[in-house]
């Protein structure tokens, strides 16, 4: 052990010198500068995207467009083709005017060919489908049987009918012959 001593080994005699702290190089400040763009460009991205969900969504909750495309019978460019019911008998009758006048009416029954069903309840129905269209005709004024009001009595007319049936099959109603005359 006197060994070590004598060859230059420890020497507890003298103060032990103090260490240099290291210079700092400024690294810690440069950490902090680039931590500091990159919260700042993660903050904008991410207020970017709320701004774009936002504005997505305000759009997508419209409930209307701005321009609506007119889907009413009136503007479809073609009437569907329907099978028709024919046998339907010429029905006579007079208004329920003051001065009544006598309306003949012949029509045919346009339903879906698809419905094999329907054509068999009309033929089975078909006086009974007469009798409520003579009683509708005889209840109505001259002035509701006019051509004016021929969209709306078709409409009542199909809606009529359409109770009387086991499902609505009736689509449309064709007027074959319509005179009115004074009586």
């Amino acid at each position: 052990m006197s060994d070590d001593f004598d060859k230059g080994g420890p020497d507890f005699s003298e103060t032990p010198e103090v260490a240099d702290k290291p210079k700092s190089k400024g690294g810690g400040k440069a950490i902090l500068g680039l931590l500091k763009w990159i919260a700042i460009g993660l903050g904008a991205v991410i207020f970017i995207i709320v701004i774009v969900v936002v504005t997505v969504s305000l759009l997508n909750r419209q409930a209307k467009p701005m321009t609506t495309v007119p889907t009413s019978e009136e503007y479809q460019r073609a009437t569907p083709i329907w099978a028709t019911f024919t046998a339907i008998d010429q029905i006579t009758t007079s208004t329920i005017d003051k001065e009544p006048w006598s309306v003949m009416i012949k029509l045919n029954l346009a339903y879906d060919p698809a419905d094999k069903e329907i054509q068999t309840e009309l033929t089975s129905r078909k006086y009974q489908i007469q009798d409520a269209l003579r009683n509708f005709f005889s209840m109505k004024s001259i002035q509701a049987l006019m051509p004016d009001e021929e969209r709306v009595l078709k409409e009542e007319l199909r809606e009529m009918l359409n109770r009387i049936l086991t499902k609505p099959g009736i689509k449309d109603i064709y007027f074959q012959t319509f005179s009115r005359n004074q009586l």
